[in-house]
């Protein structure tokens, strides 16, 4: 019930009426295709919002007024291609000078974060990123 109080407010937003919105060629192709296969036992389980999902994307695809074929089965996903990831070159040699340099600029931020009022973790590493 909710989702047919949905579809009505959606055709009055839309401007369109019920009954305009079931006159689009999709749907009277799909459902000319669902009653057919419905009269000859050959829905194969479907029901009818599952049957329309694929039919109407397929009317789409096609373009308007075009013929629209059900595929037995649906198509096998394609792979997902993997993404080969990238490393930069970074220095990451921890010795006595880096650990002075760090305490040269939390001394610096000290400074800057009364004289600017910059507070926070962001603020910080921002700051930090710049200054070693």
């Amino acid at each position: 019930m909710k989702t047919r109080i949905t579809l009505i407010t959606l055709f009055i937003l839309l401007g369109l009426s019920s009954a305009e919105a079931a006159k689009s060629p999709a749907m009277e192709t799909c459902s000319k295709q669902w009653n057919d296969m419905k009269a000859a036992g050959q829905t194969g389980g479907k029901t009818w919002p599952s049957f329309w999902s694929q039919c109407s994307k397929d009317f789409a695809a096609k373009g308007e007024g075009g013929d629209v074929a059900i595929p037995a089965e649906k198509p096998a996903k394609a792979e997902k291609s993997s993404r080969k990831s990238t490393t930069t070159a970074r220095n990451e040699d921890d010795n006595s000078n880096s650990a002075a340099q760090k305490k040269d600029c939390d001394a610096r931020w000290d400074a800057n974060k009364t004289k600017t009022g910059a507070h926070g973790w962001h603020d910080y590493f921002q700051f930090m990123s710049r200054c070693m």
